[in-house]
């Protein structure tokens, strides 16, 4: 028997969801907090079900607690790239985007596929993931106000002296955040080895390190670091159709903007300073590459880099780094490359 699937659409305040049973919707609303929780079982006991597949987008925090609270009581939870929706409605030219269209949608799509199944993250990488987005917002707000005070001699003193006072909370906030980060480091041992192991690699800083191990998943969820890569949105999208149409290759950019933003930086230390890296650059260079493509192949090679480190608990070692690829190169020409290659 097919388990029933829950489409489940987010929002801040309440859940749209669906329950498919045997091609058949059916529908309700309930507060996203505990009291609808505990009114959501009660719905699908009504229709004698005791457990879901529950599919909803990955939009943010706000699906966040009704998950865990799935996941904790033994039902199918299953969080997906919001990308995929999208292309499953194209595919049945659905012309509404409404809650009570996009449960129906996300439902349907969870009965017709093969889902992986979600787990939430160990508490404290959870809490470091939050520390990390509240430093990162906290920067941008106090650019902005940096931005309004460069032009300070147009504005009313008044509000110089508010922007002024907000600069310093701002800052103040920012220390406090980076504080409680770097405690929350030096008191979990296995993030501790982590972040120290990742800061080997020639062109990683600490706040590199503590963006990898916060915006990627658990790496043992990877099998490779091309999933990784994938994950970042840095593996090639390719456009090509018979012999007419031969587009210009991108990086695909479907999966975590906020990773490769962490990544992009380091690129442009590591092109100058890692010694694999100046090889490569001087090596695409010499084929007249352009600089943003060279950078994105050093971002990529980096997570592939920082895969291993990470997935074998163990310092950067630069000699291991280019013995392994010459011995991957040698098995990729014979053809027996094995998958325990792929890094």
């Amino acid at each position: 028997m097919i388990k029933p699937s829950l489409g489940i659409d987010v929002s801040k305040l309440d859940l749209s969801l669906s329950l498919l049973i045997d091609n058949k919707h059916y529908q309700t609303k309930i507060d996203n907090n505990q009291h609808g929780f505990k009114s959501f079982e009660k719905w699908i006991k009504k229709h004698n079900i005791q457990h879901v597949k529950a599919c909803m987008e990955a939009t943010g925090s706000y699906g966040r607690s009704f998950a865990h609270y799935l996941y904790n009581n033994q039902h199918d939870v299953h969080i997906v790239n919001p990308l995929c929706i999208n292309a499953f409605a194209k595919s049945k030219l659905s012309r509404h985007k409404t809650d009570q269209v996009d449960r129906k949608l996300i439902a349907e799509f969870a009965q017709q596929n093969d889902l992986p199944l979600y787990s939430p993250r160990e508490k404290n990488l959870q809490v470091l993931q939050d520390l990390y987005r509240c430093l990162q917002n906290l920067k941008h707000q106090a650019k902005q106000v940096q931005n309004y005070l460069e032009n300070k001699k147009h504005l009313a003193n008044s509000v110089c002296k508010a922007y002024a006072r907000l600069e310093k909370s701002i800052s103040k906030e920012t220390i406090a955040v980076e504080a409680e980060i770097n405690t929350l480091i030096d008191k979990t041992e296995d993030i501790k080895n982590k972040v120290t192991h990742i800061q080997t690699i020639p062109g990683i800083g600490r706040l590199t390190a503590v963006a990898i191990l916060a915006e990627a998943p658990c790496l043992d969820n990877f099998t490779n670091a091309r999933e990784l890569a994938a994950y970042a949105g840095l593996t090639p999208k390719h456009k090509t159709s018979g012999t007419s149409v031969k587009g210009r290759s991108t990086i695909s950019k479907m999966g975590s903007s906020t990773l490769r933003k962490a990544l992009y930086f380091p690129a442009i230390v590591a092109k100058k300073h890692n010694p694999i890296f100046v090889k490569l650059n001087q090596k695409l260079a010499s084929k007249g590459k352009p600089t943003k493509l060279i950078l994105i192949a050093i971002m990529r090679k980096l997570l592939h880099i920082i895969f291993g480190v990470v997935k074998h608990n163990k310092p950067f070692d630069p000699n291991f780094c280019s013995s392994h690829l010459r011995q991957y190169q040698n098995l990729k020409k014979v053809g027996k490359l094995q998958s325990h290659w792929i890094l």
